[in-house]
């Protein structure tokens, strides 16, 4: 298969008059596997839709190799696209459903079998091929759904949310399973999810998209580490949220003024981040707990506080530390042996400066409830 560019310019789609995407700008390289996250309502089936010329943009253009396709019939587009629900032929065996597409298009029966044996055989399930749907597990539907994706050849994979019916470990499984045949193959591949684990996991790069708009652009790591916005911060991950106000301290650094953590410098800042209303975010990994009255460690700043809760997660402890009237959540590695910290007991809790992001708020009053768990769609 000989990988293609895609590349969205301005794209907007408009339901009833209601938007849905607005000026969605994108470019996907050849041979990427590019993901789109984001909640439920967010527009990413939709973009999928408009990729596979299911609906028409209301504004913008598509490009494949820099060629519009817009006005392209999805028959034409050369897009192979896995449903979540898999939207297999009950009726027909595995044979009959991978092969299909290839019936549709009046190709002889010798390269039709051909064809299907390969990407059976590809994906493992050629002893399946006399099977229909409701005798295969689900995870053995999801290859068939797959191999009936690619049997056509296509110059593009979409994918929409394909690991969401899967049981925990088999999603692990089939997600790395996608991810060797994609590299094997070097399609290039869109898949759009709700899940951040689905994301962060096999992606190259990751669109985040949130209200119709695309809040960030990067690899795994750049948008976890490095949420651009305040909705990036809460989706990807879990993130502590801290109010306050940035001034400039002196030439290298401003303070952060907080009613629940005080006053503290801010090495590094930006010129132009002082001066109004301003959320700290800090992952709960990126916070540390120590004895009340510990050594305190000057590369971080340190916050006092006492053990408001705990759960037990297995491979860590998540800890609910009030401080300053407000509670964060800190996640420590858990160690056999080693009891969790009973509630009550006063802390310190650190964090390196450089771990924590700065972020401008313009929502009037800050929230009433600063730490948020991601958003699960």
């Amino acid at each position: 298969m000989n990988p293609v560019t895609i590349e969205a310019q301005r794209l907007a789609f408009a339901y009833d008059d209601k938007p849905v995407l607005r000026e969605i700008n994108l470019s996907i390289a050849a041979g990427e596997l590019f993901t789109v996250l984001g909640p439920s309502g967010s527009g990413k089936s939709t973009l999928l839709r408009l990729l596979a010329g299911l609906d028409r943009p209301s504004a913008g253009s598509l490009q494949v190799n820099g060629i519009n396709i817009c006005d392209t019939l999805p028959a034409n587009r050369s897009v192979g696209m896995v449903f979540q629900s898999f939207a297999l032929w009950p009726h027909m065996n595995v044979f009959a459903n991978v092969a299909f597409a290839l019936d549709e298009a009046r190709l002889d029966t010798a390269a039709i079998r051909n064809r299907v044996e390969a990407i059976l055989k590809l994906l493992e399930i050629g002893h399946k091929r006399d099977a229909r749907p409701d005798q295969l597990s689900i995870g053995e539907q999801q290859r068939v759904a797959l191999a009936r994706a690619l049997v056509i050849e296509p110059r593009v994979l979409l994918l929409d949310d394909p690991f969401s019916n899967l049981e925990p470990e088999l999603r692990l499984h089939m997600r790395q399973d996608l991810r060797r045949l994609q590299r094997r193959l070097g399609i290039t591949t869109i898949l759009v999810t709700h899940d951040q684990d689905d994301a962060l996991s096999i992606s190259d790069r990751v669109a985040v998209l949130a209200d119709g708009l695309i809040q960030q652009v990067g690899t795994p790591a750049a948008i976890y580490d490095f949420p651009a916005t305040i909705a990036v911060a809460r989706f990807v991950g879990v993130t502590n949220f801290l109010p306050g106000h940035l001034q400039r301290a002196d030439e290298f650094s401003l303070r952060f003024d907080s009613p629940h953590i005080g006053s503290h410098s801010w090495p590094g800042a930006r010129s132009g981040q002082e001066g109004g209303p301003t959320l700290l975010g800090i992952r709960p990994h990126a916070l540390r707990i120590q004895p009340a009255d510990s050594f305190r460690d000057g590369r971080y700043i340190w916050l006092e506080g006492h053990i408001h809760g705990s759960e037990f997660q297995g491979e860590s402890v998540r800890y609910h530390v009030e401080v300053g009237g407000i509670l964060l959540s800190v996640k420590q590695a858990h160690f056999t042996g080693c009891p969790a910290i009973p509630a009550g007991t006063p802390v310190l809790t650190g964090f390196d400066p450089s771990q924590a992001r700065l972020y401008p708020y313009h929502g009037g009053d800050f929230p009433a409830t600063h730490f948020a768990p991601s958003w699960r769609g």
